[in-house]
């Protein structure tokens, strides 16, 4: 994971057969590297859909209602969220939030005129009635977007080294369909492209450890 910008609009250039900038300029190419970057995203996570997961906390006090979920979040969904009352660290034994209370709530949320004003949608969520306990801390599960790359030396989170080609194919796809040219050849070598990310990122057998044994 350190291919830079600077390396995928080279790369880029490459299958446009263009080693400077003179049809597409860098900012094209730039944005074009970012759009090529989703779609990848969006192929890695159909391949294996733990592959961008990450782990985060947050504390709620004594009324809070709701918390500020990431803003990079992917899909718009946690994939699980625990609840740990009465402490301020994710340590011990917590509870799932089984999903169909947020829903439930989400549901009365679409179809009430009344809505609380402390019921807002957040990042494809809610938040909630004000606490009553002291405290209690979170941690969710959530799929992380891929950060779009504006400097030179910024690289890829977790799209790897080897998917790069993948990035730099669909983003000369892009130029070349902007001006009508064929794009026959990008296409066959990203359908073969695909078929290697797909064994490259196949799931293996985890090794978990009861979350006691973690704390």
């Amino acid at each position: 994971m350190s291919t830079t910008l600077l390396q995928l609009r080279t790369k880029t250039r490459r299958y446009l057969d263009e080693t400077t900038a003179d049809r597409w300029t860098d900012a094209e190419i730039t944005a074009y590297v970012n759009e090529a970057i989703i779609w990848l995203q969006g192929m890695l996570e159909r391949a294996n859909s733990d592959w961008f997961l990450r782990v985060e906390t947050f504390t709620a006090g004594a009324g809070a209602t709701g918390a500020a979920f990431p803003a990079d979040i992917w899909g718009n969904r946690l994939r699980s969220l625990y609840c740990y009352p009465g402490i301020t660290t994710a340590s011990g034994v917590g509870y799932r939030v089984p999903p169909g209370q947020a829903e439930w709530i989400l549901d009365n949320m679409d179809y009430s005129a009344a809505q609380p004003s402390n019921y807002t949608m957040l990042a494809g969520y809610v938040r909630w009635a004000p606490m009553l306990s002291a405290v209690a801390c979170f941690r969710y599960v959530y799929a992380k977007k891929e950060t779009a790359l504006s400097g030179d030396s910024d690289v890829m989170d977790r799209i790897v080294d080897e998917h790069a080609d993948l990035v730099a194919m669909y983003a000369a796809k892009i130029a070349f369909e902007k001006v009508g040219a064929s794009t026959v050849f990008l296409e066959n070598r990203i359908d073969r492209g695909l078929l290697q990310m797909r064994s490259d990122v196949r799931s293996s057998d985890p090794v978990c450890l009861p979350q006691q044994r973690i704390d």
